[in-house]
C-alpha cells in the first residue's frame, strides 16, 4: 500500500489538490525529475539548444497536422484538389501548411545539429548507450514520417518520389518485389498507397516517435546530459 501524505486543513486549495493529486499519481515527483531538477552539466552552451528545439519542432508539427487533417481527403481523385483547398479557401490553411512543410525540414535541421553534438561530445559513450540508440529510432521513423508526408500533396514530386524510394524497397535480394508490393498496396502508386501512406503518417508512425521520444527523455534524464 502506498502512502498517503496529509495537508494542513488550513492549506490554500491549490495545495490541497496537488496532494490529492500526488497522493494517487506521482505529478511532483515526475515534474521534478523530467522538468525541475535532473542532472545537467554547469557549462551548458550553443550545443545544448537543440535538443529543446526538436521537441519544439515535434509540437508544432503534431498541432499543426492536426489542423491540416481536418481538411484534407486521403483520396486518389480529391487529395490533391484538398489541398488547393487548404491553399486557398481555409482561413489561414497557407500558413498552417507552409508551417507544417517547413516545419519538416526544419526537424531535420535541428535533428542533424543535435546529432553532432552527441557525436562531438561523445553522448553515445557509457552509460549514455540506450539514449544513443533511442535517438537513432527516432532519426529512423522521423526519415519514415517524412516520406509518407511526402506522397500526401499528390503532386507530380509526390508521385515519382514515392515511386522510386519505394522501388529502392525492390531491389532487395529474393523479397524485393514483394516487399515493395506490400508497402504500394498496389502493383502501381494509386489510392491504396495513399490510403496506407496516410494512415501511417498520422497514426502509427507519429505513435512510435513520441514512444521514442519520451524514453529518450526519460534515459537522458537518468543519467544527465554528458559535458563537454
Amino acid at each position: 500500500m502506498a502512502e498517503f501524505h496529509e495537508v494542513s486543513p488550513n492549506a490554500p486549495a491549490g495545495e490541497k489538490l496537488l496532494n490529492w493529486v500526488d497522493n494517487r499519481f506521482p505529478l511532483s515527483k515526475l515534474f521534478k525529475e523530467h522538468m525541475s531538477e535532473y542532472y545537467a552539466p554547469k557549462n551548458f552552451n550553443f550545443w545544448y539548444i537543440f535538443g529543446s528545439l526538436s521537441l519544439l519542432v515535434l509540437v508544432i508539427q503534431i498541432v499543426t497536422g492536426i489542423f491540416l487533417v481536418m481538411h484534407y481527403k486521403p483520396d486518389a481523385a480529391l487529395a490533391f484538389g484538398s489541398v488547393e483547398y487548404i491553399m486557398r479557401d481555409v482561413p489561414w490553411g497557407w500558413l498552417i501548411r507552409y508551417m507544417h512543410s517547413t516545419g519538416a525540414s526544419a526537424f531535420f535541421v535541428v535533428v542533424y545539429l543535435h546529432m553532432f553534438r552527441g557525436l562531438m561530445y561523445g553522448s553515445y559513450r557509457k552509460p549514455r548507450e540506450l539514449i544513443w540508440l533511442f535517438g537513432c529510432g527516432i532519426f529512423l521513423a522521423l526519415m519514415a514520417e517524412a516520406f509518407m508526408g511526402y506522397l500526401l500533396p499528390w503532386g507530380q514530386m509526390s508521385y515519382w518520389g514515392a515511386q522510386v524510394i519505394v522501388n529502392l524497397f525492390a531491389a532487395v535480394p529474393f523479397v524485393g518485389p514483394d516487399l515493395a508490393l506490400l508497402i504500394r498496396g498496389d502493383f502501381v502508386v494509386g489510392d491504396a498507397t495513399l490510403n496506407r501512406f496516410f494512415s501511417f503518417h498520422v497514426i502509427a508512425v507519429p505513435l512510435l516517435l513520441l514512444g521514442l521520444v519520451v524514453a529518450h527523455i526519460i534515459a537522458l534524464h537518468e543519467v544527465g546530459s554528458n559535458n563537454p
